[in-house]
């Protein structure tokens, strides 16, 4: 029965997770939010009450439909304005964005982009504080988070995007498992230390084999130790550099020699394999929703995924294990003899309005921005809306409400939990690289522990031909062009309390 009620499940969360992190292309389509049709000239409203057609490049239908819920029809008639969207996917979206950016042009007037790309879009992007002010618009901008501010949508000091979605890894876990006498004393003979929600990558590896083939709920069927997404294209990039963060790990020194291929990072990749035969069968082809599935059904005793995983796990309509959710910091490492721990905020969706578009586009899709991006909607979509919209302003994090929105799901006791975690992930977190080019960085990283994965390299293996194709990749680029732009960012990394720490 549980297996079941766990496939309807599955079912349920590949239809309500539309906007949550689409890696592979998806075919483009346009979708107006009113039946108004557009005129040939979109950016002169005609005296007969035509609107100007703001065009959005979304990613994903979900993104798309958070936008049209917050703008509703009074607002963009009073503007004047009708929205059509375009949904592209991940990949998609990067390249048709930026063929038409480094031209100089744009058929996009609000584009969301992943903050890794700023490198790549921010010289084509509008000064929204600039615009702002024209505009007299208010975006609030003192009520970002810092982290997501000063490094997710800064480009060479000036403003060029507004967050959208505060994406950040968490460790979910489940409370039944980790509480369960037996299950307690079993590791505690077999490990010799207590039970407990790990806070070093060690001990994760080692509670994710200890529950790993073991019927730990007590249901009459053995489960697995935890759930991750290593799809290669993207995702088991990000699962390595959660524990290469932790590890002490940088992605180049200042001279830009990469660092992925360091002690730091043969013991990242190392520690991710231990875990390979304590996740569920297919875990190198899963991508987030599979990822979050496993725990929601009850498949794991662990989790470690986006922070929109808590939303899901306790809601009872999507869940097999509420009100049985306990959420902590990603696990952090010993390095040195200190204690190091840099949970990752992985993609993040920012919104910009490129620099190609018309005056009247620029001002029309700031306020279109000042609307969708205002405290109100930001904190309600986290709270409320079915796509995977995370907190990214302060006056989120502040919220009772917020804090109150996991009561009404039977976990009352979580509320606090959830904020103070996702608060702390933001405030130590270790950002995306967004140098030019950062894609193809990632691309080719995620490759060779892909094959690691699979058992085709060892772990130095692998991370040394990373390290060769990122020197290739560098050179293309312009060494002198990607070196300068490293160092800024290395900097912000630095005045955000980050740096690298060697194995000594």
């Amino acid at each position: 029965m549980k297996k079941v009620i766990s496939i309807l499940l599955t079912v349920v969360l590949l239809l309500s997770l539309a906007a949550c992190r689409q890696t592979s292309p998806s075919t483009s389509e346009q979708a107006p939010t009113s039946s108004s049709s557009s005129t040939s000239d979109a950016t002169t409203p005609a005296a007969n009450g035509e609107k100007v057609t703001i065009t959005i490049e979304a990613v994903a239908a979900g993104y798309g439909q958070v936008i049209s819920d917050y703008c509703d029809q009074a607002f963009l008639d009073d503007l004047g304005v009708e929205l059509v969207f375009t949904y592209s996917g991940t990949v998609d979206s990067y390249s048709k964005q930026m063929m038409e950016l480094s031209q100089g042009t744009s058929t996009y007037d609000i584009v969301l982009f992943e903050p890794a790309w700023i490198g790549d879009y921010g010289p084509h992007l509008e000064d929204l504080s600039a615009l702002s002010e024209k505009v007299g618009a208010n975006l609030y901008l003192d009520d970002i988070m810092p982290t997501y501010k000063d490094i997710y949508t800064s480009y060479h000091g000036v403003q060029v995007a507004i967050p959208f979605d505060g994406d950040q890894f968490n460790l979910f876990y489940n409370t039944q498992a980790f509480s369960d006498e037996e299950n307690q004393a079993a590791f505690l003979e077999e490990y010799g230390y207590e039970l407990a929600p790990p806070t070093t990558w060690d001990q994760y590896a080692e509670m994710a084999l200890f529950f790993n083939g073991r019927d730990w709920d007590h249901d009459g069927q053995p489960e697995y130790g935890t759930s991750e997404a290593w799809l290669s294209g993207g995702y088991a990039y990000w699962w390595f550099m959660a524990r290469f963060a932790a590890y002490g790990g940088m992605y180049f020194d200042k001279d830009m020699n990469p660092l992925i291929n360091s002690e730091n990072g043969i013991a990242a990749l190392n520690n991710m394999l231990k875990t390979v035969n304590a996740t569920p069968p297919g875990t190198t082809s899963a991508g987030y929703t599979e990822c979050e599935a496993a725990f929601c059904n009850g498949d794991v005793p662990m989790c470690i995924c986006w922070n929109s995983v808590g939303k899901t796990a306790m809601n009872a309509n999507s869940s097999l294990i509420t009100p049985n959710v306990g959420i902590a910091l990603v696990p952090g490492a010993e390095v040195n003899g200190q204690f190091v721990q840099r949970p990752t905020l992985p993609t993040g969706w920012v919104a910009g309005i490129p620099k190609y578009i018309s005056a009247e586009k620029k001002e029309l899709a700031l306020k279109v921005i000042e609307k969708f991006s205002s405290p109100d909607v930001a904190l309600d979509a986290a709270l409320y809306h079915p796509a995977c919209v995370d907190a990214w302003r302060i006056s989120t994090f502040e919220s009772q409400d917020w804090a109150n929105r996991w009561t009404d799901d039977g976990a009352p006791a979580l509320g606090q939990q959830m904020i103070d975690t996702m608060k702390a992930t933001v405030e130590m977190g270790f950002a995306d690289m967004q140098i030019p080019g950062t894609d193809e960085y990632i691309q080719a990283l995620d490759k060779e522990i892909s094959a690691a994965l699979i058992g085709q390299k060892t772990a130095e293996q692998a991370l040394n031909d990373a390290a060769q194709e990122w020197n290739a990749i560098t050179e293309r680029r312009g060494f002198d062009t990607q070196k300068e732009a490293w160092n800024e960012q290395y900097k912000a990394i630095q005045n955000s309390g980050v740096d690298y720490i060697p194995f000594t």
